[in-house]
């Protein structure tokens, strides 16, 4: 019997939110890096360390800025659940197809306070092959080495809370064992 296809749309409020989010640790970089007064603690007023954590945040969050509103332009699903697996493209490093019968196991995970859906494959070598840039491949191979698996699902961007998805997508993984 074919399974009813799901589909998780891209949270267009959630996406600006966290957009407004990056641009304030934009302008927070900026205030350090210009604007922080003297203080007490004599490494917070060396000129050079100020302006390396000012500039530090101001890429990194502005870089995140730009992936993020990325998803806001997109007239694409977030997730997708069917009868050929999972497609994945919540965020700005999108694991596609996850095949069924290369999910192992599908598990919770908590980075520093951040929820994630941790799909464990049989071939993670193939999705972390799959990101066509260094950076993302990079992103992908550390998630690999730290956390087991290169496929790493946050619902930050999405309509549904991550409890519901979680369910939705073992039930779907137990139905196929």
């Amino acid at each position: 019997m074919k399974m009813e296809e799901k589909i998780i749309e891209i949270s267009k409020i959630k996406i600006i939110g966290l957009i407004g989010l990056s641009l304030i640790f934009v302008l927070l970089g900026t205030w350090i890096a210009y604007y922080a007064p003297i203080v007490n603690i004599e490494i917070l007023n060396n000129n050079i360390f100020r302006k390396s954590i000012g500039f530090l945040s101001i890429i990194f969050f502005g870089g995140m800025g730009i992936l993020i509103a990325k998803k806001l332009f997109e007239n694409k699903y977030g997730i997708k659940i069917n009868d050929e697996g999972i497609y994945d493209n919540s965020t700005s490093i999108n694991s596609g197809l996850i095949k069924w019968e290369n999910i192992e196991s599908i598990e919770k995970s908590k980075v520093v306070n951040q929820n994630f859906i941790r799909v464990i494959v049989n071939n993670p070598n193939d999705f972390i092959n799959r990101q066509k840039n260094i950076l993302t491949r990079k992103n992908v191979e550390t998630n690999f080495k730290k956390f087991g698996s290169p496929i790493q699902i946050s619902t930050n961007g999405l309509k549904i809370k991550f409890e519901e998805l979680y369910e939705i997508m073992t039930s779907e993984l137990n139905k196929r064992k």
